[in-house]
């Protein structure tokens, strides 16, 4: 199992657009309030590893009904 460092990532403004540090509460620049977003690394996690794992094969399909007899002479 690999273990790997936490991951901080910036708060932007949402008014301003300004990175912020990720336990600021209100933008440095403008003052205006900052969502507190919360990050789940597990889930993160396991949607990555989702997409690295190869699709699985598709079902092969139902047979085709078998067609009509031709008419005599067509």
């Amino acid at each position: 199992m690999c273990f790997r460092p936490a991951e901080m990532s910036m708060n932007v403004c949402a008014a301003c657009g300004a990175s912020n540090k990720p336990i600021a509460t209100e933008c440095a620049a403008c003052g205006a309030p900052l969502k507190m977003k919360t990050t789940d690394f597990d889930a993160d996690q396991a949607s990555l590893d989702a997409a690295a794992r190869p699709a699985a094969p598709a079902a092969p399909g139902a047979p085709k009904a078998p067609a009509a007899p031709k008419a005599p002479g067509a």
